[in-house]
C-alpha cells in the first residue's frame, strides 16, 4: 500500500469511529464500535482525545468486553492515560488553590479543567489554566517559583501585546500550570466579583456559564483552529450549555449571530447544545476532524522539522475550512509572534524590532511555501473523506 493510501485508510477509519461516538456520547443507544485498524483508533483518539467517556459508555452498558481486541486495547490504553491526567489536575489544583488561599487570592479556573472541577464529567486535561488580575498573576508566579515549580522561557514584561499568559510552570512530576492575564483570543476585562462563580475547591473559580461557553467556543475554534469539532473540546462546551439557563443560551446565540466568523461558532453551539440535551448531533466539522486525521498520520509517517510542520498545520486546515482563511494565515493575523506588536525574547525585538519581524516573516513565509503542495493535498484528500462520510451516512439513512 503507498504512503498516500496508508494515510487515506487511517483518516477513513477513524472518521467511521467518529460517526459512531458522536451518538454514543449524546446519550442515543449504544453500539459496538466498527472494526477498524489500530493505526486507525491510535490517530482518532489521539484527535479526538475522548477515550475515558467513550470506554466508560461502553462499560456503562456491558458492551465494552464486546468489543474487538483492537477496539479494547486502544481504548483502555488511552483512558488510562486521560484518568491519570484528571488525578493529575485535581491534585495540582488542590495544592496551587492552598498557595493562593495563603496570599489571600482566589484563581479563575478555564477550559477543560472549569469543566472538570466543576462537576462536569471526566475529560481529558493536559495543564491547569488560571485567570488572575495582572498583578496578582505576575505575584502568583513568583510564588510558584518559590515552591519548586520550574519554567524554560521567560515571563514576557506587562503590556507585551497579544499574549495573554505567562510561561507555563510545572513541578517534577506535576501537570503544567499555566497563569492568564487575559482571556484569549476574546482580549477582554473580567469583573472577578461579578462575572465568575465559586468552585467546590475554595481559592477556585470559573467563569459564570455564558461566559464560560462563549470562551470555550472561540478558545477551539478561533484560538486553536487545528482543533475545531474534536470531540473532547464539543463536550467541555457541552458541559458549559448545560451550565446554561435559556437566556444565558440565548445570550451566546446572540454573540455568535453578531460575530465576523459566525458561521464555526454557529456550529460548535449547535453541535454542544445537542450534545448537551443528549440529542443526536449532526457532524458539523468531518472535514475539520478528516484534515487533523490526516495530518496526525502524515506527521508519524514523515516527520518534518517543527517550522515545517507549524507551516503544514496552518496550511492544510486553512485550505479545508475555506473563508478566506488561507490568505489570513499570509498575513499572520492569528499567529501572534508575527504580529508587528510582537516582544520577543530575542535581543533583535529590542534593538531592531522591525528588522526582528522582518526576518521572522521572510522565515515564516519561505514555510508556508513549501508547505503549500502537500498541504493543498491533505485539505483535498480531507474533503473529500467528509463527503464520502456524509454520503454513507445519508445512504443508511434513506435506507432505514
Amino acid at each position: 500500500m503507498s504512503g498516500r493510501a496508508a494515510l487515506r485508510e487511517a483518516a477513513e477509519g477513524a472518521l467511521r469511529l467518529r460517526a459512531w461516538a458522536l451518538p454514543l456520547l449524546s446519550g442515543a443507544p449504544p453500539s459496538l464500535p466498527p472494526v477498524v485498524g489500530a493505526q486507525a483508533w491510535s490517530v482518532f483518539l489521539a484527535i479526538e482525545r475522548c477515550a475515558l467517556p467513550v470506554r466508560d459508555a461502553l462499560a456503562a452498558v456491558d458492551l465494552l468486553e464486546g468489543a474487538d481486541e483492537t477496539a479494547r486495547s486502544a481504548l483502555g490504553a488511552r483512558a488510562v492515560n486521560e484518568a491519570m491526567h484528571v488525578l493529575a489536575l485535581r491534585r495540582e489544583a488542590a495544592d496551587v488553590a492552598a498557595l493562593l488561599r495563603r496570599h489571600g487570592w482566589e484563581g479563575v479556573v478555564l477550559k477543560g479543567g472549569a469543566a472538570v472541577l466543576g462537576g462536569g464529567r471526566e475529560l481529558d486535561v493536559l495543564d491547569l489554566d488560571l485567570l488572575l488580575p495582572p498583578d496578582q498573576a505576575r505575584a502568583l508566579a513568583a510564588v510558584l517559583d518559590q515552591a519548586g515549580y520550574e519554567r524554560h522561557e521567560a515571563d514576557l514584561p506587562p503590556g507585551a501585546p497579544n499574549r495573554h499568559q505567562l510561561a507555563a510552570r510545572m513541578r517534577p512530576g506535576g501537570m503544567t500550570v499555566e497563569v492568564h492575564v487575559d482571556l484569549a483570543p476574546l482580549g477582554q476585562n473580567v469583573d472577578f466579583a461579578a462575572d465568575t462563580v465559586p468552585l467546590p475547591q475554595a481559592g477556585l473559580r470559573r467563569l459564570r456559564a455564558a461566559a464560560h461557553l462563549w470562551h470555550v467556543l472561540t478558545h477551539g475554534t478561533l484560538h486553536h483552529p487545528e482543533r475545531r469539532g474534536a470531540l473532547r473540546d464539543l463536550l467541555v462546551a457541552a458541559s458549559a450549555a448545560g451550565w446554561c439557563a435559556p437566556a444565558e443560551l440565548a445570550e451566546v446565540e446572540r454573540r455568535v449571530a453578531a460575530h465576523p466568523r459566525a458561521d464555526v461558532l454557529g456550529r460548535m453551539l449547535a453541535m454542544a447544545r445537542a450534545l448537551a440535551a443528549g440529542e443526536a448531533a449532526d457532524d458539523r466539522f468531518a472535514r475539520e476532524a478528516a484534515t487533523a486525521y490526516l495530518l496526525y498520520a502524515f506527521i508519524a509517517r514523515h516527520r518534518p522539522p517543527t517550522a515545517l510542520l507549524l507551516a503544514l498545520g496552518r496550511t492544510a486546515h486553512s485550505l479545508a475550512s475555506g473563508a478566506g482563511e488561507y490568505g489570513r494565515l499570509w498575513v499572520g493575523t492569528h499567529v501572534s509572534a508575527f504580529s508587528r506588536g510582537y516582544v520577543g525574547e530575542r535581543r533583535i525585538d529590542r534593538v531592531l524590532p522591525g528588522l526582528g519581524y522582518a526576518g521572522r516573516s521572510l522565515w515564516r513565509a519561505a514555510n508556508l511555501a513549501a508547505a503549500a503542495v502537500p498541504g493543498a493535498w491533505l485539505a483535498g484528500t480531507a474533503r473529500a473523506l467528509a463527503r464520502e462520510r456524509q454520503a454513507a451516512v445519508a445512504a443508511r439513512g434513506a435506507a432505514a
